[in-house]
């Protein structure tokens, strides 16, 4: 399950971003920039209230749904399945004490594991917290969410969107290094490789100067640029060493590609540069999973 999904989604920030966009829908920049004066994560609740079908972007325009309060954020995250299969997995930790509560009291690893939700229900005042344990404060949607089935063709459709915001990643990217490497020699010509082989360990084949390098694209978040590394990538990257690059690029909903090019992260060497670098990158798990500090 995506947790992370929820990551710095706040239902305060929600109504504040709402309240501004009411009055400033006609210029989303506009909204961006009053929005970030008092509050944070501009990009995390602005992506989430795009991709539940609240808000829908057109140009610079916003076109909001309408009224927004809790019940209708929990009508639209039922239905989208990446989002309601998280909340119905964690909910069903929950169980009914002697008093008719339902409670659940996590150990550490998942609790950490499951924190991005777990804070995002308390904001929403759909869960609290007593003594280590969290309580639901709205047994009707407990009941909602425990028996709403999701088929696996709506899986299926989670892994295949997550494969298209890959891909439309790497797009991007492309586009980016055709014009990047036009700056070394005219006549230069990258080579997307994982069109046809996925055993490479890398997406891209292009330049720097007249040298090759070897293009790993991650589609992460603003927030953390938090991806992940497979041993295959892993291994690519070490031996490749100053030649193999990851391109970070965060996902941002509310621009027409759906990336923020001008917050891409390009780095290189990544044993000296990430693996090494504990003060600005955390290692997570197996070693493979990244975020920034």
């Amino acid at each position: 399950m995506n947790f992370e999904l929820f990551q710095n989604i706040d239902y305060k920030n929600i109504i504040n971003l709402h309240a501004i966009t009411q009055e400033y829908s006609g210029n989303l920049e506009l909204v961006k920039k009053i929005y970030s004066r008092n509050n944070k994560h501009i990009n995390e609740n602005l992506n989430f209230l795009i991709n539940i079908k609240f808000f829908e972007i057109n140009k610079d325009h916003i076109n909001i749904l309408g009224k927004i309060d809790k019940e209708l954020i929990f009508s639209l995250i039922f239905n989208q399945p990446n989002y309601a299969i998280c909340i119905k997995n964690y909910l069903l930790n929950f169980q009914e004490d002697i008093n008719g509560n339902y409670v659940f009291r996590p150990d550490g690893y998942y609790n950490i594991l499951t924190s991005h939700l777990r804070n995002f229900l308390i904001t929403i005042e759909y869960i609290k917290n007593i003594n280590s344990s969290y309580i639901i404060l709205d047994k009707s949607l407990l009941i909602k969410f425990k028996t709403k089935e999701f088929s696996p063709q709506q899986l299926e459709k989670i892994l295949i969107d997550q494969k298209l915001l890959g891909l439309a990643a790497e797009k991007v990217i492309v586009n980016y290094e055709e014009k990047r490497i036009k700056k070394f020699d005219n006549n230069l010509k990258l080579d997307q490789v994982s069109l046809r082989d996925v055993s490479a360990g890398y997406d891209i084949q292009s330049y720097e100067g007249k040298d090759k390098i070897f293009i790993e694209v991650k589609a992460v978040s603003l927030s953390n640029y938090k991806f992940h590394l497979s041993v295959l990538e892993y291994q690519t990257a070490i031996n490749l060493k100053e030649k193999y690059y990851i391109y970070l690029l965060p996902v941002d909903h509310s621009k027409p590609d759906n990336f923020d090019i001008e917050n891409l992260l390009r780095i290189n060497d990544l044993n000296k540069n990430i693996f090494n670098n504990k003060i600005s990158w955390k290692l997570e798990n197996d070693g493979y999973i990244v975020s920034k500090n």
